[in-house]
């Protein structure tokens, strides 16, 4: 079978042409033999009356033969042979005299018709002569356009000869009208077939030519327009379906693959990073020490002492820093241990005595939670921190409970950050102000990850909202 549609139809469209021509053939071939048939069954009848008409003249009485030597006999006889034979003709020829009887009784015209036709005087005379000489019967057939001629002739006795004539109309005749239908038919199957194939061909070509017009220009996902055709319509959403399956598949691999990038990235950083930790550790160390001695040894001089206690509060800001870095590259641990939060936030606050602190509480007395205590406040102290850098005017640290999990958001104004650095807070390194180290926020990431939560960034009208969520954990 052929593959493409359009040989499919072909053939299919083929088989239609061949079953029509072939019923259209036996069609032609029944009409033919019906007429054969036709023409055997009036030879037939013509020469059962023509022996009949013999055989009623040979025994009728010899007086009524002798009585009737005008051939009044053979009038009569044919009379009562011949009216219940419609469309028959028939007559008595004698060798010397020619037609001596003739009677046509269902001759179907205004009058009586007595005379033979013309038309055919000469082949009845032969057929007659030619029965009369041999002694036998004789038939004769002639097929005109539009009729056959048959006649039979008959020997009466060695001078005369009795004959009968029909004329059977000839296809097309009476059944002409019905094999036109009939021929008609088929060549309309095959017609209406040859049409119906190529409208459809070149409805299918339209739409399969939309199609593929909509999957060529499409750059990622096609938008392959309604065909009006179910079964094409529904291999339209199959490709689209697997067109955006394959999109979101590409998509997830980019992302997977930039964030593989940044893990590798960021590994390398931590790497070296710990090792640059380590190494000025020890010289921060005797900083601090060597400063720390010098303030001892100023007695009250102000102003070596101010300047010693600013190297040392530097120095403080470096060791700070270093712990920092050594927190961000080392695995982060978490001690969760079943904590009362209300507890927990006191203390968190005695840390922070400052009066553009609002506080939401929205938990219930006595509620305890399992958390890192230790971790959890260096988080908050860092978002804490970092509102307060950015707007000092109003900040607003909000804990709540939603059902199974601990809401915590650190809220304040400010300007919004441009995009590039909001995708990329929680980074290490990427801070929205020009002296940020970046530790923070990646910090305070870290500390949501590993207590089993997220931290995430949210501008809300004109405030900074850090928010992490923290997940219950069962004892």
């Amino acid at each position: 079978m052929p593959s493409a549609l359009s040989r499919q139809l072909l053939v299919i469209w083929a088989l239609v042409a061949v079953a029509s021509l072939g019923m259209a053939g036996l069609l032609l071939i029944a009409w033919q033999q019906t007429g054969s048939v036709q023409i055997a069954e009036a030879r037939q009848s013509l020469s059962a009356d023509c022996n009949a008409i013999v055989h009623r003249y040979r025994t009728a009485t010899p007086a009524a033969r002798a009585a009737s030597s005008s051939n009044g006999l053979l009038d009569v006889v044919l009379q009562l042979v011949l009216e219940d034979a419609v469309g028959m003709e028939g007559g008595a020829w004698e060798r010397g005299r020619g037609f001596t009887a003739y009677a046509y009784p269902t001759y179907e015209g205004s009058g009586a018709k007595t005379d033979v036709p013309d038309a055919e005087r000469g082949n009845i005379a032969t057929v007659a002569e030619a029965a009369v000489a041999t002694g036998q019967p004789r038939t004769y057939a002639r097929q005109g356009d539009r009729e056959t001629v048959l006649i039979t002739a008959c020997p009466l006795d060695a001078t005369r000869g009795v004959w009968t004539m029909t004329r059977l109309p000839r296809a097309p005749g009476r059944w002409s009208g019905w094999l036109t239908i009939g021929l008609s038919i088929p060549l309309a199957l095959v017609l209406a077939s040859a049409g119906g194939l190529l409208a459809i061909m070149r409805r299918w070509r339209r739409k399969l030519s939309a199609v593929e017009d909509a999957l060529m220009h499409a750059s990622e996902v096609p938008v392959i327009p309604p065909t009006g055709s179910p079964e094409v319509d529904r291999l339209a959403a199959a490709v689209v379906a697997h067109a955006s399956r394959l999109a979101e598949s590409r998509r997830e691999a980019e992302a997977l693959e930039n964030e593989l990038r940044r893990h590798d990235r960021l590994a390398s950083l931590g790497r070296m990073t710990a090792t640059v930790a380590h190494e000025i550790r020890n010289p921060i160390a005797t900083m601090r020490l060597a400063a720390e001695n010098a303030l001892a040894q100023t007695s009250g001089r102000h102003d070596a002492g101010g300047s010693l206690a600013m190297v040392l509060n530097q120095v403080n800001k470096l060791d700070g820093l270093v712990e920092s870095l050594l927190g961000m590259v080392q695995p982060m641990r978490v001690r969760l241990a079943d904590t009362d939060l209300g507890a927990w936030l006191d203390t968190l606050l005695h840390d922070w005595p400052h009066e553009t602190l609002i506080v939401h509480r929205a938990f219930p007395n006595g509620l305890h939670w399992r958390i890192d205590a230790d971790q959890m406040h260096r988080a908050i102290e860092n978002l804490l921190r970092n509102a307060f850098e950015h707007d000092a005017t109003q900040v607003v640290l909000s804990i709540e409970r939603r059902d199974a999990t601990l809401h915590i958001n650190v809220s304040n104004p400010g300007e919004p950050l441009p995009e590039d650095i909001r995708d990329r807070l929680f980074e290490p390194f990427v801070s929205g102000r020009p002296n940020g180290n970046g530790l923070g926020l990646a910090l305070v990431h870290e500390i949501a990850l590993a207590h089993g939560g997220a931290a995430r960034y949210v501008r809300d009208a004109d405030m900074h909202r850090f928010i992490m969520d923290i997940p219950w954990h069962a004892s």
